[in-house]
């Protein structure tokens, strides 16, 4: 007996992970493993998707202060932790895409995740809460992605300041123009490689922005 099997071509893509690094190569490989993508293609039945926090509004405050966490997957069971900490206080909005919480006690710099029976939301850059602030220094964009060595590149993020200090990869930029706590603007500085993707980041302080496949930029030439 025969069996025929149908031809599926996958043509879906995460169109913000496509540069040539480690990171948007596991990012892409996730991506066409979801759920979301795997069942759409074989038109199955959608099924539901564990939580995701997409960012969290204040990023540092004190205990007891009220944050707004957004995101996807949220359940009326869900329960949200700071840390190590577990939020005793929270509204789900009916939407599934926004849960208000009371901060509870803790220290330092600490993500939050959403956790429900479908899962735990991953660890997110946007996601993190600084106890008593400064805000998390984190790189959520760079515009443009690409250009040649002096494309000036506006950065946005959050918990930037004036004196900060801006890598691409390992070297500074000689032109950096703060512009409010979630935006700066820095000079691409020349490279060994000058066709290659490298990872800015920007250090307040002690503290430098975690790398992530939002703060990619890729060198076109001189």
């Amino acid at each position: 007996m025969h069996v025929l099997i149908p031809q599926i071509r996958d043509t879906s893509f995460a169109k913000n992970l496509v540069n040539r690094t480690t990171q948007d190569f596991l990012g892409q490989v996730a991506f066409q493993h979801a759920n979301s993508t795997y069942l759409d293609l074989v038109e199955a039945p959608a099924v539901p998707s564990a939580p995701v926090v997409t960012d969290v509004t204040p990023t540092f405050g004190v205990p007891g202060a009220t944050v707004t966490i957004n995101g996807t997957g949220f359940s009326p069971d869900s329960m949200v932790d700071f840390g190590h900490f577990a939020c005793t206080k929270r509204d789900i909005d009916p939407s599934g895409i926004r849960i208000t919480a009371q901060v509870p006690n803790g220290t330092g710099v600490v993500h939050v995740r959403v956790t429900n029976t479908l899962g735990t939301s991953p660890a997110v850059a946007m996601g993190q809460f600084g106890y008593g602030g400064p805000a998390p220094v984190v790189v959520s964009a760079v515009s443009p992605t690409s250009g040649k060595v002096g494309t000036p590149v506006t950065i946005s993020g959050s918990g930037f300041a004036d004196g900060a200090t801006v890598h691409f990869k390992d070297r500074a930029s000689d032109s950096v123009k703060f512009v409010s706590t979630g935006q700066i603007t820095a000079t691409a500085p020349g490279q060994l490689d000058d066709h290659q993707t490298v990872d800015i980041t920007v250090t307040v302080g002690k503290a430098t922005s975690p790398t992530s496949p939002a703060d990619e930029f890729t060198y076109t030439g001189r």
